[in-house]
């Protein structure tokens, strides 16, 4: 096994799934045995629930200028290790090495995105008749999903876990079995 077993990633921490089932993960470029990952539980799913709902009315309040700065931090990260993480994409995924490199700076371009989300959420007040304004204003819906397939295991959750975070939310993100 190249790299050690996959766990789960629940408040702030690595755990174990509830269940001993695991599945291999084989590279598509030569076959090797790279790692397991857990076939987690519904008991899995709904503890990383809870704990999603408990973080929720902490993390919404924060200001949506302070949320998105972890997002600054996490472009940059990806900007460092891009080759590296290219290069994981490929071999998890079979893809060419520029088919990887390109999903890798996809990602970093919608974490951008994610970065300009306090000027585009600004919400409005319009004033609709005389005396009458309607207002329009961005509130967190709660704990949101992600499911990710196996073709894009990088820029699929770059299209969901930033915006769903910078926006006030807290995540739940299931990875492709595959990768």
């Amino acid at each position: 096994m190249k790299y050690p077993a996959v766990q789960n990633f629940v408040n702030g921490g690595f755990v174990n799934a509830s269940s001993e089932r695991k599945l291999h993960v084989i590279s598509p470029i030569d076959g090797n045995f790279l790692s397991t990952v857990p076939m987690s539980t519904t008991r899995d799913l709904d503890e990383a629930v809870r704990a999603a709902k408990a973080a929720f009315p902490i993390w919404s309040k924060f200001p949506i200028k302070e949320r998105v700065q972890v997002f600054f931090r996490y472009k940059y990260l990806l900007e460092k290790n891009l080759k590296e993480l290219a290069e994981l994409v490929q071999e998890e995924n079979g893809k060419t090495y520029n088919e990887a490199v390109a999903e890798i700076e996809k990602s970093i371009e919608l974490t951008e995105f994610a970065c300009s989300l306090p000027q585009l959420v600004t919400g409005e007040i319009l004033e609709v008749s005389k005396g009458v304004e309607c207002r329009t204003e961005h509130v967190p819906l709660g704990v949101v999903a992600s499911i990710v397939p196996f073709n894009f295991p990088s820029m699929v959750p770059n299209w969901t876990i930033p915006n769903a975070i910078a926006l006030g939310n807290c995540m739940i993100l299931k990875p492709s079995e595959k990768v």
